[in-house]
């Protein structure tokens, strides 16, 4: 289990059910480059180095909770359930599995933008449009996306532009504007930056566990976060296709619920799952 907004979610609801829960934390969540989380309910606009230790405070005052910092490596099929293997060696048995590491953010190929994500390059209209409302923002990504975009950032945002990344040879951080310097030898001056972006597994786990996923790479999980195998919930980003906090919250709080579901009847002789 992460230590993101789906994993906290997913652990306050075993925690309130006083179900034994320990969540395995690597900080690595994506939006920690970010300066705000907009839209995000009762927190809109907070910073997220703010809000995880405010949650992680929060389920610690549940005696059943425990936070641990590390890193999980592997997780296999055990006669209790599954062993779950962290990188310092250690290991943990547990009757259910929740995976909520997050997705991964494919490395984008025109030089500068990674660098700057999360500051003057951003990619969620929903999380960012509106704080640059006033800000000249240019549109970059691939025809499709454009197409698509083109239709819904001006709810956002009125000075736009638009170039699909083949025509980009690098954008730079110049103080005050963005440097966007184009293959034809051009160049222009951006406030912000608006990218598409490309989402993939951020580990193994839950291939290595036989997990399915849909086509888009998303692991397929039933109305209360129960993947294709028996025992192993999942929630977070890996499971919406809109990566948003809120969404992840919801999706946490399902998988929680799902685990408890499953545990109360293995408990009294059922089936579980």
């Amino acid at each position: 289990m992460g230590g993101g907004s789906g994993g906290l979610a997913a652990a306050m609801v075993l925690a309130r059910a006083r179900r034994s829960i320990m969540v395995i934390d690597a900080g690595r969540q994506n939006n920690l480059r970010t300066s705000h989380s907009g839209g995000v309910f009762l927190h809109d606009g907070a910073n997220p180095e703010e809000l995880y230790p405010k949650a992680r405070k929060q389920l610690e005052q549940y005696p059943s909770a425990l936070i641990q910092e590390g890193k999980v490596v592997g997780i296999a099929r055990s006669r209790a359930g599954f062993t779950v293997t962290l990188a310092d060696g250690s290991s943990v048995e547990t009757r259910k599995a929740v995976l909520a590491q997050g997705m991964e953010f494919e490395k984008s190929a025109v030089p500068g933008i990674d660098d700057l994500w999360g500051t003057k390059v951003i990619h969620c209209p929903f999380c960012d449009g509106y704080e640059a409302r006033n800000e000249s923002v240019l549109a970059v990504g691939t025809p499709d996306w454009l197409a698509h975009m083109q239709i819904i950032l001006p709810n956002w945002i009125d000075d736009l532009g638009w170039a699909e990344s083949a025509t980009i040879r690098a954008v730079r951080d110049k103080g005050g504007q963005l440097s966007v310097e184009f293959e034809d030898g051009t160049t222009e001056h951006w406030d912000k930056v608006m990218t598409e972006v490309i989402f993939g597994p951020r580990d193994a786990l839950a291939a290595s566990l036989g997990c399915k996923t849909s086509a888009a790479g998303h692991l397929e999980v039933d109305d209360f976060g129960q993947t294709s195998v028996p025992g192993v919930f999942a929630a977070g980003d890996q499971t919406v296709p809109p990566q948003q906090v809120n969404l992840s919250v919801g999706s946490g709080h399902l998988a929680g619920m799902g685990v408890v579901f499953s545990l109360s009847h293995e408990d009294r002789g059922g089936k579980g799952a």
